[in-house]
């Protein structure tokens, strides 16, 4: 198929486009500052329709979005252009040229006991709230949207992931704090670009939570990626989310997915959370 990565130069989309690549596609990659791709300001209707209509692909992968939830709290009307105008247009190019449209989101639109399910969405701060938006705007073109999480190593140049970020701790020996009051169900980067590429095969309508089984508390995930490298993690302190001072605006405390809905429909078994760690752990292990 000929894919269009809208946020290509991003940390996931650094590990997709070569991903599809691999497998026989025809992928061009863009952002808003691709060096080596199309360069493109979602943000402008006329130019989004422009570069969709040049290219005509079978499929638009959405990566695009401002993640940053701090700064999403502080510049609402930035965290709107980026999250919602953005998928505004990019759905409206979708819907004339006819290309099927897969949207990523986040499990930050939930905060629900024991498990989130695609109806209960309760987004409690700006970058969930933007980013619920943006999904609705995707819908209107008959969408694939996707929540999900992930983690594993990032090729980016600038952005680490949390497993970046707790490895490179157990490698400088250096104390970091872990929340043991937030749960979460992400999947590692590899079976997430994996299951986007059978998305693209079968381009689904709908909302789709996209999460590993049997998800655990951060800072379980960082002890158990510890153990899965055979590092210590002695220096590893559990805390609570709300006794770590540089968490300014409120965040979920579980974002555990219940992914059933994508199994079901997709005919595909996900892997658990503690598999997706041993995975992503041999990874790690060439860097030490």
């Amino acid at each position: 198929m000929k894919i269009l990565v809208l946020g290509a130069s991003g940390m996931l989309g650094s590990r997709l486009v070569p991903f599809l690549i691999d497998r026989g596609h025809e992928v061009l990659a863009a952002s808003r500052n691709h060096a080596n791709g199309i360069q493109i300001n979602l943000q402008d209707q006329a130019a989004t329709l422009a570069v969709v209509r040049s290219v005509s692909p079978d499929v638009v992968i959405n990566l695009v979005g401002m993640t940053d939830v701090e700064r999403c709290e502080s510049h609402p009307k930035e965290a709107w252009q980026a999250n919602v105008r953005s998928a505004e247009n990019i759905a409206s190019a979708c819907t004339e040229t006819g290309a099927h449209l897969v949207h990523l989101s986040t499990d930050q639109v939930y905060d629900s006991t024991p498990a989130c399910t695609e109806t209960n969405a309760c987004p409690g701060n700006h970058y969930a709230m933007t980013k619920y938006a943006g999904e609705l705007a995707a819908l209107r073109a008959g969408a694939t949207v996707l929540r999900t999480n992930f983690f594993g190593v990032s090729p980016h140049a600038t952005r680490r992931s949390l497993s970046d970020w707790i490895f490179s701790a157990l490698k400088e020996d250096r104390p970091i704090q872990v929340f043991e009051d937030v749960r979460f169900s992400p999947l590692e980067m590899g079976t997430l670009c994996s299951v986007i590429n059978k998305v693209t095969q079968y381009r689904h309508s709908g909302v789709f939570n996209l999460g590993s089984l049997e998800g655990m508390s951060k800072s379980d995930f960082a002890f158990a990626f510890a153990q899965s490298l055979g590092l210590s993690s002695a220096r590893f302190s559990r805390v609570n989310a709300h006794q770590y001072d540089l968490l300014r605006t409120w965040r979920p405390k579980n974002m555990c997915m219940d992914s059933s809905h994508f199994e079901a429909t997709f005919n595909v078994r996900l892997p658990t959370l503690q598999s997706e760690i041993e995975r992503s752990a041999k990874d790690y292990r060439a860097q030490l």
